[in-house]
């Protein structure tokens, strides 16, 4: 083991990812996930190294002349002998460079911050879906038509649906008494009307009483709706290869994004990636956006799995595409494997899981409140006039038909005689 030559390990400078700090002796301080994880490499095999980066501070992408720019140039051209950056493994960087077993697996995911409270009009209507809404208006109108049969010509046909209306509005029900003589059909609207004013009711007072959230993207087919509707920006990690995944993909709305991203240069760095990317960036037309990111899942729970930021982030369930990470070598390299077997042994024993969340806890608890600020969406906070504005607008309108339907009775009065 001790026979091995000084190895150089090309890497990229990433906040809580693999930290490179000088040192007085020559010899680099290292810190974070991937640089606890070399490190407990080159301890084990009792390896010198030293740790270089590349300029343009990008993984690598083929370029059109068959060079590579990144960590993987580096590696094609025998600048180091390893890289490690969460590499993935694709078929293209495969015959440039060798790589190790997998020590991670990941998809394209992207995360967001979730929507702030909703300060739409009309927003009650919302507390019931659509189909909820359609099933209670028709059982009005079929229950309205059955009392209309069972008493014939005692009713008109809108003042029983007046009176039905108002029983679910929780006023007494005033109706001939013909009806009673039918008291499965009586009874069944009066439950039926409790019911459903009691849970209307109850959602309508926890509306007021915090209202609630709109909907917050989900999957990539909304995140594409809301970018070609210029409400979202989504970015991606420069000179990583998920914008060429995007724009080959077969998904029609994939390709969307993978367009916009470029067109755009909706771009952040390996650095920008690890410290808090979803930051408010400024936009150019002063528009308020909702910027989402494209990343492994590994990195949105590292940053946002702890405190509170759980309840400030949507991370997607659904990914896009899947890859490998692994470490990567300069072709003809020695010690792939020596170092291929202790990183299995890593992996089997959870060391490289206890990396990533010690360096969790850390990053959390690093953070000023200050800066846990910078992610905020709207807390508990007391009602206001936008909340409810629409209870006002309801208030006036019937103010103003019952104001209309005054004169109106004023002027035929006034004709009849």
């Amino acid at each position: 083991m001790s026979s091995f030559n000084k190895w150089t390990i090309a890497t990229l400078n990433r906040s809580r990812l693999f930290e490179i700090y000088s040192n007085s002796d020559g010899m680099p301080n290292i810190y974070g996930i991937e640089g606890e994880l070399i490190k407990s490499i080159v301890s084990k095999l009792n390896v010198e190294y030293k740790i270089v980066t590349p300029a343009d501070e990008q993984y690598g992408i083929e370029l059109k002349d068959g060079n590579w720019t990144g960590i993987i140039g580096m590696l094609h051209r025998g600048e180091a002998d390893i890289g490690i950056a969460n590499l993935g493994i694709y078929e293209d960087r495969y015959g440039t460079v060798d790589f190790t077993s997998p020590y991670m697996i990941e998809g394209m995911h992207f995360c967001l911050l979730k929507s702030a409270y909703r300060d739409e009009l009309f927003v009650f209507l919302h507390l019931f879906d659509f189909s909820t809404w359609m099933f209670l208006l028709g059982s009005l109108f079929i229950t309205a038509t059955v009392i209309l049969i069972i008493l014939k010509e005692r009713e008109t046909f809108s003042s029983i649906m007046l009176y039905l209306f108002g029983s679910l509005l929780s006023q007494t029900l005033i109706i001939h008494k013909g009806i009673y003589n039918w008291k499965i059909i009586f009874t069944s609207w009066l439950l039926f009307a409790f019911v459903m004013s009691s849970a209307y009711s109850g959602e309508l007072l926890s509306f007021l009483t915090l209202p609630s959230e709109a909907k917050t993207v989900e999957t990539f087919q909304e995140l594409a709706e809301a970018v070609a509707k210029g409400s979202h920006r989504v970015y991606a990690l420069k000179g990583s290869q998920f914008v060429s995944a995007l724009k080959g993909s077969p998904e029609q709305h994939l390709r969307f994004l993978g367009k916009m991203i470029e067109k755009n240069d909706w771009y952040v760095t390996a650095d920008d990636m690890t410290q808090n990317p979803l930051k408010k960036k400024d936009s150019p037309d002063n528009k308020t956006r909702v910027d989402a990111i494209l990343g492994g899942r590994y990195i949105f729970k590292m940053l946002y799995g702890v405190g509170d930021f759980k309840s400030k982030v949507f991370v997607s369930e659904e990914k896009s595409s899947m890859a490998s990470m692994a470490i990567a070598f300069r072709k003809g390299f020695s010690c792939a494997p020596e170092v291929n077997k202790v990183l299995t042994r890593i992996l089997e024993a959870g060391i490289y899981e206890k990396f990533l969340r010690d360096e969790s806890l850390k990053y959390w608890f690093s953070l000023s409140s200050d800066e846990r600020k910078e992610i905020e969406v709207n807390e508990d906070r007391s009602l206001s006039v936008n909340d409810l504005a629409e209870a006002f607008v309801l208030l006036s309108v019937g103010l103003l038909i019952s104001f209309l339907v005054l004169l109106a009775e004023i002027a035929v009065s006034y004709i009849k005689r």
